[in-house]
């Protein structure tokens, strides 16, 4: 009969449901959906039919059920099954069981049937390949119809070929665990209690379900959990042995229980089964476990602890064993929080420590509340007698400003344990620690202390065998990377360039994406330093490789953001070079790499000719750091930046004054810079004077560039090109060999373009932009003249000046008559004005 003519909404042939099931709301949701195909697959006991069953009596669809017969799974069968399902439904005709085309008919039903109608499939994982995909086809192309399947196992539904035939929604076993809300609203309790619940319980729902009627006969939540799992357990238990898994199987499910999940190898190798995925794959199709998405085994919760306590009793011997196998299984499938927690389960600190050292990065990234959770029971007594635990709970406990003194206390206790020499404290532990320690001094300020920590733990590296790292291989990139930003902040630059090296090379030949830290880093103070060829070849192995976009503007990403930055400044391309510097607006309040922003920022912005906003940049992060930018080193650090922006804008006094109070007088930088303001100021000779007679060497090629480039233009203003040919050609030789254009940028417009004619790149394309302002049109007077133009402000007679100055009044008179003309002033109180005027009065 026509579909039309019977409009059927009452479910058809649905099991029966216990009156006092737990409603579900969340899952009804989730099944009331507009895809074609919805597959619902956990092991036996989560709820799968009941759920169905619920939302089968809420939906305004028409339901028909279809129980699959695991000995009629062939696709002939199937369709004949849903043909009778919708017969008695009253949707069709009785079929004929002698249709050789039954799909055609299947079909024809869906398509004239008017009703939103959807077939339920029970059991259905033990259907053929051949059965799915027809019945699959042919539900996607009738209208307003869908199939939901349930299954307690992996099957053909989940495949990635159903997918390109139909539309696909999968409801897997951690949505049929219990929530935290089912669990507060099915027994009565807080959000808190629900919360310990699940944890005991995994959300379990026939355990919830067994809870929840001792709890209505009046018992309290945790009584009711405790009296119901021997039910439950019970209930499992038989499932088991009716299962008619063979001896081999059953014990191979033991072993492998000691873990919570395991893949394949690990699988293998607790049971020493080599076909063992098979027996997991009957284990699945049981409803005893399942395959994850990732291919990662799980037994459910209580066939868990039915195993597990067969395994204490019948392989105790074998228990430290297993355990060992079982946490290098996680550790191999990079899982450390597994191992930990398998670990702890057993009380094995020391294997904990093993663990820690393993996974050590990770487990900091990413797990660090969890290895809390599993670690805070520990007392002190015991800590002590593990470092490594105690340092790895203070650098968690550091994160919360509660716990910051039980952290500091921590911290102390595994400091002490590294550094006394009677502690039987493992070498690659004292390494650890020390990092660690390292890290944290480096994040208070303490640089050089930090410096000295990370140099010792270097040192016990190197004299440790490589075969005492083997365990610890994959975690040596990342420790060596941090040991390496110690030395560098601490001033031992060419240490911490070995270090980073090494992690490099090391990450290279085993996991590259440890290697991106190390990288970036080199490529950053390869540019700082003016290494460009360096700092491209670094730059671009990190372009040619897959970055998340979270590590290439993060943290570990801001030295290869500087690089880029600095690289672009050279090629000209400053909208590039002010792109990238801009990934550090979010890190520029809590990176210990602030200063390093703040330089970079500075140089995009005196390029681009935005000296102001520069400068305005560096107040903010004066504002956001405040204690720590108030300090000698910090305001050293940022002193060139500070000088050249104050140049641009045309401030020399405050240039001046950034040079004295916030430079270190005996580094060659600051010489560097004292030498371009002297030339700024249209004293070439004294320029060319403090850097030949300094004492001082330059450190980076930047440097040795920067100093070679005010020789030329010094000695191009007082000597004549001829003079300045030799130092020209050597410069130039230089800039090429460093692929370096920035030097001659840092001069006003008339010395960059002295120093281009000098270095005869007109024609090459490589033309700068001065970054300073022209000086032209500003009185250029001698040291002498200066000085004696100061005198004249202290209204002194001419008389007392000369003999202050200790020069003749004949001799005053003359040097005032220059400085007159110099500054087109008629008499004393014009000069002084127009001194005022030029910025000539500050002191040097």
């Amino acid at each position: 009969m026509p579909a039309s003519a019977v409009p059927v909404r009452v479910p058809v042939d649905v099991p029966r449901v216990p009156s006092d099931v737990v409603s579900r709301p969340r899952l009804v949701a989730a099944l009331e959906n507009d895809s074609p195909l919805t597959v619902l697959r956990g092991a036996s006991g989560l709820g799968k039919t009941v759920a169905l069953a619920e939302w089968s009596r809420t939906t305004a669809s028409t339901v028909v059920w279809v129980t699959i017969d695991a000995t009629r799974a062939g696709s002939a069968e199937l369709a004949h099954g849903a043909l009778r399902a919708m017969a008695r439904g009253g949707l069709t005709s009785p079929p004929d069981e002698t249709l050789t085309h039954p799909w055609s008919t299947v079909a024809q039903c869906l398509n004239e049937t008017s009703e939103d109608l959807v077939l339920v499939l029970d059991d259905a994982a033990s259907l053929s390949r051949e059965s799915i995909f027809d019945l699959c086809q042919t539900v996607a192309a009738a209208h307003g119809a869908r199939v939901i399947a349930a299954a307690n196992r992996r099957s053909a539904f989940d495949g990635d070929g159903v997918s390109l035939v139909i539309d696909r929604v999968l409801i897997g076993p951690d949505e049929l665990l219990f929530d935290v809300e089912e669990i507060s609203r099915t027994l009565g309790v807080d959000e808190s209690d629900a919360e310990d619940i699940r944890a005991a319980t995994g959300g379990f729902p026939a355990l919830i379900h067994a809870a929840s009627k001792r709890a209505a006969l009046g018992d309290d939540p945790a009584s009711a959990i405790a009296a119901a799992s021997p039910a439950a357990e019970e209930y499992m238990q038989s499932r088991l042995e009716r299962s008619g898994v063979a001896a081999d199987a059953r014990t191979a499910w033991v072993r492998i229980s000691i873990a919570d999940a395991v893949d394949l190898a690990s699988a293998r190798t607790l049971s020493g089964v080599d076909e063992i995925e098979r027996t997991l794959d009957d284990a699945e199709a049981f409803g005893f476990g399942s395959w994850s998405t990732d291919r990662l085994f799980s037994f459910a919760p209580l066939v868990r602890t039915l195993l597990r306590r067969e395994l204490v009793r019948s392989h105790a011997d074998e228990l430290s064993h297993l355990m060992n196998l079982a946490v290098e299984g996680a550790l191999q499938r990079r899982a450390p929080l597994d191992a930990l927690q398998l670990a702890m389960e057993y009380d094995d600190l020391a294997l904990a420590s093993h663990v820690i050292m393993s996974g050590w990065s990770q487990l900091l990234d990413r797990h660090g509340p969890a290895a809390v959770r599993l670690l805070r029971g520990l007392p002190v007594s015991r800590l002590k007698d593990q470092p490594l635990i105690a340092m790895l709970l203070a650098i968690c406990y550091n994160a919360s400003n509660l716990r910051r003194l039980r952290g500091l206390q921590l911290m102390r206790v595994a400091i002490s344990a590294a550094n006394s020499r009677r502690n039987s404290v493992a070498t690659t532990e004292r390494v650890f620690i020390w990092a660690a320690e390292s890290a944290a001094l480096r994040l208070i300020g303490m640089s050089e202390r930090a410096a000295q920590v990370a140099a010792r733990a270097l040192s016990l590296y190197r004299e440790t065998p490589e075969s005492v790292w083997q365990p610890y291989a994959l975690e040596m990139p990342l420790l060596c990377t941090h040991l390496g930003i110690s030395l560098y902040y601490g001033g031992r630059e060419d240490a911490a360039i070995e270090c980073f090296e090494n992690a490099a090379a090391l990450a290279a030949s085993r996991d590259l994406s440890k290697a991106f830290h190390s990288i970036a880093l080199l490529s950053g103070i390869h540019a700082l330093n003016g290494d460009m060829p360096e700092a491209r070849h670094y730059a671009e192995l990190i372009r040619e490789s897959s970055w998340e976009q979270q590590q290439l503007d993060g943290y570990r990403g801001t030295f290869y953001r500087v690089a880029e930055a600095l690289l672009a400044v050279e090629d000209g391309d400053l909208p590039a070079a002010r792109e990238h510097v801009g990934v550090f607006g979010p890190h520029r309040s809590t990176s210990e790499h602030w200063a390093t922003m703040g330089l970079a920022e500075a140089w995009v912005a005196l390029h681009e000719g935005r000296a102001a906003a520069g400068l305005e940049q560096l107040e903010s992060l004066r504002r956001l750091r405040r204690r720590e930018t108030s300090s000698a080193h910090a305001r050293h650090v940022l002193s060139r930046a500070r000088t050249l922006l104050h140049l641009a804008v045309g401030d020399v006094t405050s240039a001046r004054a950034t040079l004295r109070h916030d430079a270190k007088p005996d580094e060659f930088g600051t010489i560097v810079e004292r030498a371009r303001l002297a030339l700024f100021e249209g004293d070439a000779s004294e320029a060319a004077r403090m850097l030949a007679q300094t004492r001082q060497v330059p450190q980076t090629s930047r440097q040795r560039a920067e100093a070679a480039a005010i020789q030329v233009a010094a000695l191009r203003r007082t000597a004549g090109e001829t003079a300045a040919a030799k130092a020209a050609a050597a410069l130039r030789i230089r800039l090429d060999d460093r692929e370096l254009t920035a030097p001659v940028a840092l001069f006003g417009p008339e010395d960059v373009e002295l120093l281009q004619d000098a270095l005869g790149v007109r024609d090459s394309g490589r033309l700068v932009t001065a970054a300073l302002p022209a000086t032209s049109d500003r009185p250029r007077l001698s040291a002498r003249e200066l000085v004696v133009l100061r005198a004249l402000t202290s209204g002194a007679s001419l008389q007392s000046i000369a003999a202050d100055l200790n020069v003749s009044q004949n001799t005053l008179k003359t040097q005032l008559r220059s400085i007159y003309r110099k500054l087109d002033a008629r008499n004393r109180a014009d000069a002084i004005e127009q001194a005022a005027t030029h910025d000539l009065l500050a002191d040097h």
